[in-house]
């Protein structure tokens, strides 16, 4: 697996068509040690200080403010015309969701999903995401997530803050999508809620046992189709999509929630899970970069 520094925010290029073709199911795995001296540091000894680091808030601990101001750079990129020139884009924001369909869909399979590779692609995609945001929109924070543990603890994730006119249902009631579900077509944005499903999946219960396990396989396998999935089957639409599922916004909120998931199964015990990562990949030349090589 190839997976190479961002190389332009201004301008996503069409991945599908950089990768590899295929050779052989394999495996990677890659469980390397840092010395004591950087553990101690925080795991890296990068010069990025505390003051410089982006922090990612739970979307109800941001200010009214901070909710606006998020929600009108996703606005933002709606409104800006494609880069890209990936298949049916007609905004920035559908050049995220193109990307994510065209490596979920290659000629030789879907290469982000399924595979050991999950999440640090998607950390990386959400980092592009961000990236974008900031610099062509001027968004001045970072993308919040949403704690779906709360709500499905209390058995009522469909009454969140996240859903209301001043939010995700009405700030976003007339987007048109271009890209999915399913095929290429013009469709509204919408959703059909399976609450029973998002409860079962997503709640103290499901993450417990899932990360009951001490390695990255099995527990990244678990993650994703336990928490990961069953959210997105809950939401329903075009987030029941997986591949195009990008074209909702709550979509990077989920996953970053999901990516947080990660890092607090990382902290757990650093020495041993920071740099572990393995699993099933479907072709190790593959270049999967989110933004293009």
């Amino acid at each position: 697996m190839r997976l190479s520094i961002l190389s332009a925010a201004c301008g996503l290029a069409a991945c599908a068509a950089a990768v590899a073709m295929p050779q052989s199911h394999s495996h990677f795995y890659v469980r390397s040690t840092k010395s004591s001296t950087e553990e101690r540091l925080g795991f890296f000894t990068g010069t990025c200080t505390e003051k410089e680091m982006t922090v990612r808030k739970e979307w109800r601990n941001l200010s009214k403010t901070e909710q606006n101001n998020f929600l009108d750079a996703v606005q933002c990129l709606m409104d800006k015309p494609p880069k890209s020139g990936l298949a049916a884009t007609t905004s920035r924001f559908s050049d995220l969701q193109a990307l994510h369909r065209g490596m979920s869909n290659t000629a030789y399979a879907d290469i982000i999903h399924h595979v050991g590779q999950f999440f640090p692609w998607h950390r990386y995609y959400m980092h592009v995401c961000e990236t974008i945001l900031r610099e062509e929109c001027g968004y001045a924070g970072s993308i919040p997530y949403w704690n779906e543990q709360k709500d499905a603890d209390r058995g009522q994730m469909w009454e969140s803050s996240l859903w209301g006119a001043d939010a995700f249902d009405g700030r976003f009631s007339n987007y048109t999508l271009h890209i999915g579900p399913g095929d290429e077509d013009t469709n509204c944005l919408q959703r059909a809620w399976n609450a029973e499903m998002a409860v079962s999946n997503a709640n103290s219960t499901s993450l417990d046992m899932c990360n009951a396990y001490n390695t990255y396989s099995p527990w990244w396998d678990w993650i994703s189709n336990i928490p990961h999935k069953g959210v997105h089957t809950y939401i329903g639409g075009v987030m029941a999509d997986i591949k195009s599922s990008p074209d909702d916004p709550i979509f990077f909120m989920h996953h970053m929630y999901i990516d947080r998931v990660w890092w607090l199964w990382q902290k757990k015990d650093p020495v041993n899970r920071h740099y572990d990562i393995n699993g099933p990949t479907l072709n190790e030349n593959a270049n999967v970069e989110p933004a293009g090589g």
